[in-house]
């Protein structure tokens, strides 16, 4: 609305980003939470799959016709259509009924509540150096994964052949801990030699990561939601979105100095070896036979 009567204001702009990405904050933490109580027992990994292919899929299929929109529309409309769209899923959503754990007898707004939460998700984390050892790498590599971009749709390709065959076969638990960590490993060597590649073998190497990527992340989502209590997955959850867009933060600006003084050849073999690293030093340090 604001723009269909105004001139473009970047301080606007901003505020616009920033209202939204604290908005962001809040459906991010409540999916992630509320969405494993939706699901039927041993259903968890086909829901995960199916929840991980959407996004890439639909976003896919919406850029081009959001293009076409915004040359037709602009951007003042199409930001309307959005907005209604928004309200038909709240108004979905809020159909949804199941039996939540909540803390009615404490504030819902207060400071000490929300640091005492923090405390008591890292002292949980502790005790589980496994869980530990797996928030610490993703948060590694989501955090370099900022600082350079991915080659979408050759990754979309390699995501929707891996879901497909991810929600039709499932891998047996013996071997699920060896092959994420196969999966990082690979998706790490991916990332450090990807500059170097000719474009052709570039689009190969993104989408055998996104066919990759779709196995473990289904087997890490539905492992880890199943595993935490009712009790602790909201500020695990939140917890993690802390260490991520802190890591996020401070590897996305290390990242740009580097690429000041290096080839960006160089920056993304750095990136993906230290991942690497991180992931050996994690594993060695955790008790993989305590998670699931």
């Amino acid at each position: 609305i604001f723009l269909l009567h105004n001139a473009f204001s970047y301080t606007a702009y901003l505020a616009f980003s920033l209202l939204v990405s604290c908005l962001g904050a809040f459906d991010e933490l409540a999916y992630n939470s509320f969405y494993p109580l939706l699901l039927p027992e041993g259903q968890e990994e086909r829901a995960y799959t199916v929840s991980a292919m959407l996004y890439p899929v639909l976003k896919v299929l919406m850029m081009p016709l959001a293009a076409l929109l915004y040359d037709t529309l602009g951007v003042g409309r199409l930001l309307l259509i959005q907005a209604v769209l928004s309200v038909l899923a709240a108004l979905i959503e809020n159909s949804i009924h199941v039996q939540e754990n909540r803390r009615d007898q404490e504030p819902l707004l207060s400071l000490k509540t929300w640091w005492r939460d923090v405390r008591e998700a890292a002292d949980y984390l502790r005790q589980e150096r496994g869980l530990h050892g797996l928030y610490t790498y993703m948060a590694v590599t989501n955090g370099m994964a900022m600082g350079y971009s991915p080659l979408l749709i050759a990754e979309f390709t390699g995501r929707t052949i891996g879901g497909v065959v991810r929600y039709r076969f499932s891998l047996p638990e013996r071997k699920r801990f060896g092959f994420l960590f196969g999966v990082y490993q690979t998706y790490e060597l991916m990332d450090a030699c990807l500059l170097w590649l000719p474009y052709p073998l570039m689009l190969v190497n993104r989408a055998l990561c996104g066919f990759l990527g779709i196995q473990s992340a289904t087997i890490r989502q539905a492992a880890v939601q199943r595993y935490i209590p009712d009790r602790l997955r909201a500020r695990l959850n939140a917890y993690e979105s802390l260490l991520c867009t802190a890591a996020g933060a401070v590897l996305s600006l290390a990242i740009g100095a580097l690429g000041e003084v290096l080839d960006y050849r160089l920056c993304m073999t750095i990136c993906g070896l230290t991942t690497m690293l991180v992931c050996w030093l994690r594993t060695i340090s955790a008790e993989p036979r305590r998670f699931p």
